[in-house]
């Protein structure tokens, strides 16, 4: 029997709306439950990024095609019992930012969005009432250029990162949250169903929306599970 907890995930993408993912929204929704998961959150990639959305259909079409993996990925939790949440992760100047909170009437109505520079953008969507982690701040790869992480308009940091092959980039992580005095968080960053193991929260009661599982790691409730292995 699975220890008491709830347990939820923070970064996660489907194949209907990341080109990356390889894992649908239904089926990545099934693994999470079978792995214990109470909540997840879609973070597929936004409009700047690796998205799987054409950019010459109308404008609110794109924002539909944005959230096709969180509409499968919700119906199959609505089916067994999986709450699901939107959210998506952007590339800005650099940083890259998981919004949460925010949903399509926020989108058709900004269709500018995606080209804000990175303080214009965080100003945006914390004026909508947007919750914003950095991801992954300290990730060296070929697509990321070098930049310093700015705690400005930051909720949380992502300082674990499922998928880092290399742990000093966590561990730089942790130091900047603790710096300017961010709580940290976790993220699978799964692309597959194999993914969604390495990365979760726990909190000790349930969470329902982005702004409670954002009050419950402020009030320091959040803890980072590394691992889901056994936790059933």
């Amino acid at each position: 029997m699975r220890d008491r907890g709830f347990y939820v995930q923070l970064h996660l993408h489907t194949a209907e709306s990341s080109r990356c993912a390889r894992v649908g929204g239904a089926d990545m929704a099934r693994a999470c439950k079978e792995a214990g998961y109470d909540l997840i959150v879609v973070t597929d990639h936004f409009f700047n990024a690796n998205i799987n959305v054409p950019y010459d259909i109308p404008w609110e079409e794109q924002v539909d095609a944005l959230f096709a993996g969180y509409r499968e990925a919700k119906a199959e939790g609505d089916r067994i019992g999986l709450k699901v949440l939107r959210g998506w992760e952007t590339y800005t100047d650099g940083p890259e930012y998981l919004t949460y909170g925010l949903d399509e009437e926020f989108l058709v109505k900004n269709r500018d969005i995606a080209l804000l520079p990175k303080a214009q953008y965080l100003r945006r969507v914390k004026s909508a009432g947007a919750l914003v982690s950095h991801a992954h701040p300290f990730r060296k790869a070929s697509y990321i250029p070098d930049f310093l992480p700015d705690p400005v308009g930051l909720d949380a940091v992502e300082v674990f990162n499922g998928r880092h092959m290399d742990p000093s980039f966590d561990v730089q992580a942790l130091k900047f949250a603790r710096r300017h005095n961010l709580p940290g968080v976790a993220g699978a960053d799964a692309h597959n169903a194999v993914h969604i193991l390495d990365g979760a929260m726990r909190f000790p009661y349930p969470v329902e929306t982005a702004a409670e599982v954002f009050a419950a790691i402020k009030r320091g409730d959040g803890e980072i599970v590394p691992n889901m292995t056994g936790r059933l």
